[in-house]
């Protein structure tokens, strides 16, 4: 009786025990996903959907310009895979979710980092720099997200804070702004300080000056193009009446609450910045995160909100001036709804293709977002100088734009699961210590198995006591059960007789001790008796020697 409650207690221990495990694991991976997914969150800002405040228009458009297009869903260190970058394109359209705090080597490569900047880890940072560093263009369409760890990588600030200017779309409400990025501005006092213009895009109008918009230099070059298709990535400068490309480096951006840029400290690998883009003189940072702007006259000064300019487009390079047409560039835009269907395709919105909160959207203002984006695109993939050859105006056969839809919340489980899933093989794969981190567990499962290998119940046609008597019993409790190795040498008498497990069970006894043939193995198969330690390792090594007949 005492046996059988001891035995219940045993097993309902053991069940406790697993329960208590599988409790355990629950939580944390409820805790992983709960970090990292967030279906509050309504599904936007995505290159693949097509609601109003997503960006699919913009990639439709590039595909439909012979550009392949593709989406990142797991993790920025799967450009490192990129052989050559020089014609490719990242594209970070909003960042939702931080990332999460991993190992990985820091920028010095000497020490390991374990806390991580905000949205991307160290070493997809790293990735990303490597990327421009190596011919590559990156877009950053962000505000109040998680890219602050791109831009603090090359001495650039968020505010993190509402940008309010004076100078608004009126057709909508206050928080559609305009930025202007024009050398020819006179609206505004100090036009000049304000409105300069993209400097390098601007310069002089020789086709063998460096760092000029390609677009440009096909626009001097007095081609003819009977179609608009046939201007290729510049045929948003087509003049259908002149059939040449004109191209303006003036534009009028249309932001949606936007952000701006605190502060420039330049640091790193980069070597060159220029804030392209500013807000009004009239505009202010809301500081004190009311919603409104607060005067230094109407308040004390700590709690005054900040009056402009402000940066809010910034272009950083790799190269002193951005000039070398090889060379990578990154696009920090102060906004992550600067692209988002609606403004990108203000003629189809105005249409009625979208609504948002049931009523149709069809007062978006003429703005030059798109035209912005794709100058940045053609500059990127655009690198032959032959300004006569028509073909050499269309997409190289590498011209690739990769969309960056890791770092979008879902608002669908399973699709927000399986990027995690895909985040950590990318990153136990990609990352130097997450290669080293999956070493360690495989070996460390491995060898978790061989310690706690079964009983060798099922390899009994094999003698199996191997480690016994050899000073490893205490690793390998259970060969100092005499009835496990009763059962391994009978297993082994039956094997060697050929005998199946009926004939064998059906043996008499004095058969089965004929078979045996050794006295003092029948006496240790058929006596229940203690045997100590001494008595055990001589039965082994009497059944090691033990030969049939």
């Amino acid at each position: 009786m005492l046996v059988l409650a001891r035995n219940t207690f045993k097993k309902y221990q053991r069940r406790a025990l697993i329960s208590s495990f599988y409790l355990a694991l629950f939580f944390l991976v409820w805790l992983l996903l709960s970090s990292y997914v967030n279906l509050g969150n309504t599904k936007q800002l995505s290159a693949y959907d097509d609601d109003w405040d997503d960006i699919s228009n913009f990639r439709k458009e590039l595909s439909s310009l012979g550009i392949q297009t593709k989406s990142l869903v797991s993790s920025p260190l799967l450009l490192n895979e990129i052989e050559d970058p020089t014609n490719s394109t990242f594209v970070i359209s909003g960042v939702e979710k931080d990332t999460f705090s991993l190992p990985s080597i820091g920028t010095d490569s000497s020490f390991i980092s374990f806390s991580e900047p905000e949205g991307y880890s160290g070493s997809e940072i790293s990735a990303i720099t490597s990327f421009v560093s190596r011919g590559g263009t990156v877009i950053v369409l962000d505000d109040f997200g998680y890219s602050s760890g791109i831009a603090d990588a090359v001495g650039i600030s968020y505010s993190n804070h509402r940008l309010y200017d004076d100078e608004y779309a009126v057709e909508l409400d206050f928080n559609y702004v305009w930025m202007n990025i024009s050398q020819n501005h006179t609206d505004w006092e100090d036009s000049d300080k304000y409105h300069l213009g993209h400097s390098r895009w601007h310069q002089g109008t020789d086709p063998t000056g460096t760092g000029m918009h390609p677009c440009s230099l096909w626009s001097e070059s007095d081609v003819l193009f009977a179609t608009r298709e046939e201007a290729g990535l510049c045929a948003h400068h087509y003049n259908s009446t002149s059939k040449m490309i004109e191209y303006s480096p003036d534009y009028n951006l249309l932001l949606n609450a936007p952000s701006a840029f605190e502060s420039i400290e330049f640091s790193g690998d980069f070597d060159y910045y220029e804030a392209v883009g500013r807000s009004s003189p009239q505009s202010y940072l809301d500081l004190n995160n009311d919603g409104k702007i607060t005067l230094e006259t109407e308040t004390a000064q700590t709690e005054a909100d900040s009056q402009g300019p402000f940066d809010v487009y910034i272009e950083t390079c790799d190269s002193s001036d951005c000039s070398d047409s090889k060379g990578g560039r990154i696009y920090f835009l102060s906004d992550g709804s600067a692209l988002i269907n609606a403004i990108y395709d203000f003629n189809l919105a105005n249409s009625g293709e979208f609504d948002t909160d049931g009523k149709s959207i069809n007062n978006i203002p003429e703005n030059d977002n798109r035209k912005w984006a794709l100058d940045v695109i053609a500059e990127s993939v655009l690198t032959a100088n032959n300004y006569t050859n028509k073909d050499a105006i269309i997409a190289s056969d590498d011209a690739m734009v990769i969309f960056d839809e890791s770092r979008h919340s879902q608002n669908v489980l399973f699709t927000d699961a399986y990027n995690l899933i895909y985040f950590l093989l990318v990153y136990l794969t990609g990352d130097g210590i997450g290669m080293l981190l999956l070493f360690i567990l495989l070996f460390l499962a491995f060898e978790a198995i061989l310690i706690k290998k079964t009983d060798p119940e099922p390899w009994r046609h094999i003698f199996n006591i191997i480690y016994y008597g050899f000073g490893d019993a205490k690793r390998y409790g259970y060969y100092t059960r005499t009835n496990k190795i009763k059962q391994v040498f009978l297993s082994r008498v039956r094997n060697l007789n050929a005998l199946s497990r009926e004939e064998f069970d059906r043996m008499p006894a004095q058969e089965l001790q004929q078979m045996i043939n050794d006295p003092m193995l029948v006496k240790f198969v058929f006596e229940n008796k203690k045997y100590d330690l001494e008595q055990t390792v001589a039965i082994v090594k009497r059944i090691k020697a033990w030969q049939k007949g």
